[in-house]
């Protein structure tokens, strides 16, 4: 997309967000806190703004409103769902609210890691009867299976091993016309019609005959030997840790934690032959071509998921926020969960942090319920035979007339009270008032098929605290009356009310709530006292980042204190035989305990790569790591609120009158420091200056080592500053331009800071042969599930198989592990053109392909499983390893079929992308191009493909049907 486009749509997205308009002088102000950055008039041509906002008017018409020159968006339905939300509070239905909530939330995008944790089930198949034409002229050259999706792959082994496992559950037998029910239901996957075939042959784990499965002698199950489950059996325990982990837990891992909970040792013949446990888990290989990696899941089934799904995304049958049951016999039905992993909610009333009442904004939630509204006020206004209820009952579900009787709502009756006072629950606003009698009406039972809207969630994190003062203080002031992202977390049990997390996006970093509101239960008296000019003794650094700040721990009554907490929380894990303390449910911001140098220590969850793998920060230490969730472990209860009053004892510092260069230090200047101060017990510290950086204190310091005397010229400041090696440092920092990740566009669009793509030819070398697992081959005619991660227009878009999406969230995470702990000690060097490495782009690490080395010090890179482009540095290129090239590369070029366009409008791709792009989808394949055709890699095929979307039941969507109709739409307006 061109940078004028680019600014037409930002702008575009500026002027949505207000019904009245946006004043021509806070505009510019306006668009920066969008985007970060002024409209570039300039660049654009123009030397005034309103000048610019003439020239385009299918973006931005003028007018002048109460003498006041003012901006409104030129009607554009396509980009409305960018704009910011604005959720209307009716001033009748809640008084002392402000009617308008605006909130202006930067988008949060959605985890992948988070979304695709684990196997997935087919996606429904495409009716025959729904398709395009070609399809019902022209034979199938595709011999498979109708109805049967492709990319459920016959993996032979995975099929077997799901067999024993039914098999185990059916010991006595099974009829062969059950068995693909039966494997259906039990795993939620069609069982391949070619297993059926080969069933005869696998005689290792069952016996057919006459139609009827027997299990093989082996496999027999009787009920008398079978072992019991007690405390002291080692499968009963491992089943317990297995339940503590609904989305799987490594068999490598078990071992060890078997150890760590039980102290006792762990039958090592187990690891040896997982089918051992095939009686209490389900053993699932993500990678079919390393049978040493495995993830074991609890119980027979396969957790499967379809995101796509409303019907299984149901909230539980949790009670009301009124705290009342409905009284008759007709309710609402449950409140479907949206399908984005952060949906926007309006947080209405925060009794507690264990019920706090949201409603969530868009399209199936308060726009429907508007809608309904809409049609309750002409339903009740055209009647003149809906009186006002004469004997409204505690529970009954009623409709309710505002103050002013236009507005209508419905409600719960809570209290009756003399004479003619009754005391309302709005149960899609989620709060009481006091009203007359007289507004009550009955309440009709065509306006009970919309779900309840108001629902409690409580904020992860904050059970023990969750009526305190300052958390019910901080919950108000920065929760109450706002539009904030929520991440519900799993899994949600029956009549369990869903844990969440909040997230305030409004600003330039994100604000999770949840651990905001922990944070305020600090005691700061506990910290060292900082003074500018005063001289501390007996320092401890503690890390050295490689943006120039440096950890240090100051001696105070936090730390003492601290100090003695963790020995008594080693002693207490010392004793104790409990699975109680594993985290099961890790979310960001979460408060816990993990090992540093063979001792635990504090730490907070800060990035999660889905739930097996995570970023942490030791908060006394101010030391990132990456672990396994089996690494973590709860306070426990006893020590929890003595952990958390402590604030953290890692103070952020900066050597002074040190000039830093633009962007990070490099990895020899952050060498430098640490050889100098870590391990150090004799350090000094002289604070200069206190500054804030992202909410904390940063102290601008003086760094002495060893020195008896205070000299400014013994400081680690001036020794190096005058070395040699931070003046080459310096220079070459001061010649790099810092990475920033940029996508490109193929087709239609134009590459973005194409000015810097000046590639220098010099450093291209001859690609070597690269070793990895080849990617399926498709036919035409195959049906193929796939999610779109990419969507440019309908001539480029890129597809990745469903059912392979959690085996590609098992190899980052397993990548995550690796280069995090291995980056410093191991960089690529003599990075060559067309190489497959792992690069790290926005804290993941992703399989890369170098498409052109940079004369500033930055590389161009195809990222191999996601479709898209990046630039990133040199540094952050790390050799890929024979063990993540098993897993074929993910993404695959395609274009849409049934179209004749080849050009496509801006407002034609944002068409496309709204209905493909991170969705769930049937592609329907026409032709593959073959690699002499493309003229690159074989991972570089490009496909032809029909798109359906078959989330709704009974109901296809044809993709190209609705890019012709668009197309055939613009042609005539044009």
């Amino acid at each position: 997309m061109s940078d004028r486009e680019s600014i037409k749509k930002m702008l575009r997205s500026v002027l949505q967000s207000s019904k009245t308009g946006v004043s021509v002088n806070s505009l510019q102000s306006e668009y920066r806190s969008l985007c970060g950055e002024n409209i570039p008039l300039k660049k654009l041509g123009y030397s005034k703004l309103e000048d610019y906002l003439k020239s385009i008017p299918s973006v931005a018409r003028l007018e002048y409103r109460m003498g006041e020159l003012k901006c409104f968006a030129a009607v554009c339905q396509e980009t409305a769902h960018i704009a910011e939300l604005v959720a209307k509070q009716k001033n009748s239905k809640k008084s002392g609210r402000s009617q308008v909530v605006n909130c202006r939330m930067r988008f949060k995008p959605s985890n992948p890691y988070m979304l695709n944790v684990r196997p997935r089930s087919s996606l429904r198949q495409p009716s025959p009867a729904g398709s395009s034409n070609w399809l019902a002229n022209r034979s199938r050259t595709y011999g498979g299976h109708r109805g049967f999706s492709a990319s459920c792959l016959y993996d032979v082994e995975l099929v077997q091993s799901r067999l024993i496992q039914l098999m185990e559950k059916y010991y006595s037998g099974l009829w062969m016309s059950k068995l693909s029910q039966v494997y259906s239901e039990m795993f939620n996957q069609k069982l391949h019609p070619q297993a059926l075939v080969d069933l005869e042959k696998w005689t290792h784990i069952c016996m057919v005959s006459q139609s009827f499965l027997f299990v093989h002698v082996p496999l027999l199950h009787s009920p008398v030997p079978r072992p019991r489950e007690s405390p002291q059996n080692p499968l009963a325990k491992i089943k317990e840790l297995l339940s503590k982990y609904s989305h799987g837990l490594w068999a490598h891992a078990l071992p060890k934690l078997f150890m760590d909970t039980y102290k006792m040792s762990f039958p090592e013949h187990i690891m040896d032959n997982l089918s051992l446990l095939l009686d209490i888990c389900t053993v699932e290989y993500p990678m079919p071509h390393d049978k040493k990696k495995a993830i074991l899941y609890n119980s027979f089934k396969v957790d499967m998921e379809d995101t796509d799904n409303q019907k299984s995304q149901k909230c539980r049958s949790t009670p009301l926020p009124s705290g009342l049951e409905v009284l008759g016999s007709v309710e609402p039905p449950y409140l479907a969960l949206p399908s984005e992993q952060y949906p926007s909610v309006l947080i209405t009333d925060a009794k507690s942090s264990n019920a706090v009442t949201v409603r969530y904004v868009g399209e199936n939630y308060s726009n429907a319920q508007e809608a309904m509204e809409g049609t309750m006020h002409s339903f009740y206004s055209q009647s003149s035979t809906h009186r006002p209820l004469s004997n409204p009952v505690v529970g009954q579900l009623v409709a309710v007339k505002g103050e002013d009787g236009d507005d209508l709502a419905r409600a719960q009756v809570m209290k009756v009270m003399p004479p003619n006072k009754v005391k309302v629950y709005y149960v899609d606003y989620g709060f009481s008032v006091e009203t007359s009698g007289t507004n009550l009406l009955e309440l009709h039972q065509d306006f009970l098929s919309l779900p309840f809207q108001a629902t409690n969630v409580q904020l992860a994190g904050l059970d023990a605290f969750s009526s305190h003062p300052l958390v019910l203080s901080s919950l108000d002031k920065l929760a109450v009356g706002k539009i904030l992202l929520m991440e519900t977390l799993e899994p949600c049990q029956k009549n369990e009310i869903p844990e969440a997390v909040l997230y305030d996006t409004s600003q330039d970093d994100d604000v999770n709530i949840n651990s905001t509101c922990l944070k305020a239960l600090q005691d700061n008296t506990m910290n060292n006292p900082l003074t500018v000019n005063a001289t501390c003794q007996e320092v401890c650094v503690t890390n050295v980042c490689a943006d120039g700040i440096i950890y240090c721990q100051l001696p105070s009554r936090g730390t003492a204190r601290l100090s003695k907490l963790l020995e008594d929380t080693e002693a207490f894990f010392t004793s104790k035989m409990t699975s109680e303390l594993l985290v099961s449910r890790p979310f960001s911001g979460k408060f816990c305990l993990a090992r540093y140098k063979g001792k635990w220590s504090r730490v907070e969850i800060t990035n999660m790569y889905g739930n097996r793998v995570m970023e942490i920060l030791f908060i006394d230490l101010g030391l990132p790591a990456t672990v396994e969730v089996t690494d973590l472990r709860e306070i426990p209860p006893l020590f929890l609120k003595d952990f958390t009053i402590i604030p953290p004892q890692a103070i952020k510092c900066r050597l002074a009158d040190l000039t830093v260069p633009e962007g990070d230090w490099r990895p020899e200047a952050v060498l430098w420091v640490k050889e100098a101060l870590l391990g150090s017990e004799d350090c000094k510290m002289r604070i200069l200056k206190l500054d804030r950086h992202k909410g904390d204190w940063l102290v601008y310091m003086y760094l002495f080592v060893g020195a008896d005397s205070q000299e400014l010229d013994k400081s680690i400041n001036r020794q190096l500053a005058q070395s040699e090696l931070w003046h080459k440092l310096t220079t070459q920092n001061n010649n790099t331009i810092t990475s920033n990740n940029s996508s490109v566009d193929t087709g239609s669009t134009k590459t973005r800071n194409k000015s810097i793509l000046s590639l220098d030819r010099s450093e291209y070398s001859t690609k070597p042969h690269i070793h990895f697992i080849f990617p399926v081959f498709f036919q035409p005619g195959q049906n193929i599930d796939v999610f779109v991660p990419v969507a440019c227009h309908p001539g480029y878009f890129v597809l990745q198989l469903w059912q392979d999406l959690h085996k590609l969230v098992v190899l980052m995470g397993e990548m995550i592990l690796y280069y995090n702990q291995t980056r410093k000690a191991n960089t690529a060097t003599n990075i060559q053109k067309g190489e497959v490495y792992a690069a790290r782009i926005d804290k993941n690490w992703h399989r890369v392909q170098v498409k052109g080395v940079l004369a500033n010090g930055l590389v161009s890179v195809y990222d191999l499983d996601y479709g898209k482009h990046e630039l990133v540095r040199t540094t952050l290129l790390q050799p890929l390893i024979e063990e993540f090239r098993q897993l074929p590369f993910q993404a695959i070029t395609a274009q849409l079929a049934g179209v004749t366009q080849h050009q496509w409008s801006e407002e034609a791709s944002m068409l496309f992308r709204n209905h493909v792009e991170d969705r769930a989808l049937v592609a329907q394949v026409e032709s593959v191009q073959e690699v002499s055709e493309v003229k690159g890699e074989l991972w570089e095929r490009r496909l032809t493909v029909y798109l359906v979307d078959t989330a709704v039941e009974d109901r296809d969507i044809w993709i190209h049907s609705i890019m012709a109709d668009i197309s055939g739409d613009l042609s005539s307006a044009a």
